[in-house]
C-alpha cells in the first residue's frame, strides 16, 4: 500500500477527501493530516509518505515552500496540490518543483481519484524501472546505486560521499545522522526508499567490496585488509564476507576471475 497524507486547513476539505476517495483502489492509505504547514511539514518528516495531497496558502508555512524542502530530501514523493487560487504563478511553481498535480478548490473526487491515479502510476514506473534495472554482483549493485545519486536527496547523496570518504572508519546510522543534522528514522527510511538498501547494509556492502579487491592483492593479508576498513573483529569480518560472497576471505584467489 502506498501511503497518503493530506495538508490543508480547512479541516472540512480535508475530511471530504479522506472519505470520499477510494483510496483501496488506488492500493493507497491515508496514514496522517495536519492542518497547517508547520505540523504539515513535521506530518512528512515522521511519516515519510508516498503521496502528499496538500493545499498552497495556509497558516505557518505555505505548502509550495513546504514542497521545495522535501523535493531537496526526497525526488521521488509525489505531491498533488489544491488550492482556492488560480493564480499562473502558483502553478509555476508547482510545475518547477515536480508536482503531478495542480487541483482547483472545490475538488471533485472525480479529480482527486484521477490525481492519485496519475501519481501512483509514476510510483509504479520507478519501481518497475528499478527492478529492471538491478544488477547481480556486488560490485554492479554498488555502481548502479552510485549512478544514480543525482535523483537523490541532498541528505542521501551526501550520505554516499560520506561512506566513501570514511570507508576505514566504523561508520554508524547515528554517526552520519548527527553530521547530517537529520533524525535516524527519517533518514533511514529516506535512504531505503531512494536506493533500495538499508544504510547499514550498504556500509557493509562498500566494505565488503573494498575487501575482495584488497584481498586480491597477496601482500594484502586478511587481519590488516579487516582493520583497514574498520574491523576491530576479525571473526566478524570473516562472517560478513563469508556471508556476503560464499567463500573466506583466505580463499580470495579460489573465487578471483
Amino acid at each position: 500500500m502506498y501511503s497518503v497524507v493530506v495538508i490543508d486547513d480547512n479541516k472540512i476539505a480535508v475530511t471530504a477527501i479522506v472519505k470520499a476517495t477510494n483510496w483501496e483502489s488506488f492500493h493507497c492509505q491515508v496514514t496522517g493530516v495536519a492542518y497547517d504547514g508547520i505540523a504539515g511539514l513535521e506530518l512528512i518528516h515522521k511519516k515519510n509518505p508516498d503521496i502528499v495531497i496538500i493545499d498552497i496558502q495556509m497558516p505557518g508555512f505555505n505548502g509550495l515552500d513546504i514542497i521545495e524542502k522535501i523535493k531537496q530530501q526526497r525526488q521521488d514523493m509525489q505531491f498533488i496540490i489544491i488550492s482556492g487560487y488560480n493564480q499562473f504563478e502558483y502553478a509555476q511553481r508547482a510545475i518547477r518543483y515536480g508536482a503531478s498535480d495542480f487541483l482547483l478548490k472545490p475538488v471533485m473526487t472525480e479529480e482527486m481519484e484521477q490525481a492519485l491515479e496519475k501519481a501512483v502510476g509514476a510510483i509504479m514506473k520507478k519501481e518497475r524501472f528499478a527492478a529492471e534495472k538491478t544488477p547481480d554482483t556486488l560490485e554492479e549493485r554498488i555502481r548502479f546505486i552510485r549512478q544514480k545519486s543525482q535523483e537523490y536527496s541532498t541528505a542521501v547523496s551526501e550520505a554516499l560521499d560520506y561512506v566513501d570518504k570514511h570507508i576505514n572508519h566504523n561508520i554508524s546510522l547515528g554517526n552520519i545522522c548527527r553530521e547530517l543534522l537529520i533524525s535516524t528514522s527519517y533518514f533511514s527510511k529516506c535512504f531505503k526508499k531512494e536506493t533500495g538498501v538499508g544504510f547499514v547494509n550498504y556500509v557493509t556492502m562498500v566494505k565488503m567490496e573494498n575487501a575482495r579487491i584488497l584481498l586480491k592483492n597477496p601482500q594484502n593479508r586478511v587481519n590488516e585488509v579487516a582493520h583497514m576498513l574498520g574491523y576491530r573483529d576479525y571473526s566478524y569480518f570473516f562472517q560478513v564476507f563469508k556471508k556476503q560472497f560464499g567463500y573466506a576471505p583466505s580463499d580470495i584467489k579460489l573465487y578471483s576471475k
